[in-house]
């Protein structure tokens, strides 16, 4: 979608058919909320990459107080504010200044994937792609005199 006006604010659907007679057809909804200026809720980043073993940090900036902010997985669980930590997440609030930053640490390959920056029902899409550690050899040869 492009060139959005604060008209286009609205339901949105997504649909996907299934030719199965013995399968659902699969859909799901969202509000899209059109502003105009500074948006209630963004990222420095929509895509992060690490590496295997790493972490990756991000920032999600918010306009107003929410009472309920989260780093979320796309059908995953989720890291809230209030709890701070879930397995090798972290999430940390900074509302003097708006943000609140996550850290992703100990990196795996199956961390690659869509998350979001959640503050009350707003949300943003963050891609986190992890990549393979290289490691560098080097070889030192010794001549002799």
């Amino acid at each position: 979608m492009k060139k959005l006006k604060t008209g286009d604010s609205g339901y949105y659907w997504c649909a996907v058919e299934i030719k199965d007679k013995w399968t659902e057809d699969e859909s799901s909804y969202l509000y899209l909320w059109i502003t105009a200026g500074t948006p209630g809720l963004w990222v420095d980043q929509q895509e992060v990459t690490g590496v295997e073993g790493g972490h990756v940090s991000v920032q999600c900036h918010y306009n107003e107080l929410y009472d309920r902010k989260s780093w979320c997985r796309a059908g995953g669980s989720c890291v809230e504010v209030s709890s701070g930590k879930s397995g090798r997440s972290e999430i940390k609030d900074v509302s003097s200044k708006k943000v609140f930053n996550v850290t992703m640490r100990e990196l795996n390959r199956e961390d690659t994937g869509w998350y979001w920056c959640a503050a009350g029902e707003l949300q943003i899409p963050v891609h986190i792609t992890v990549t393979q550690k290289t490691t560098t050899t080097t070889v030192t040869t010794c001549k002799e005199l």
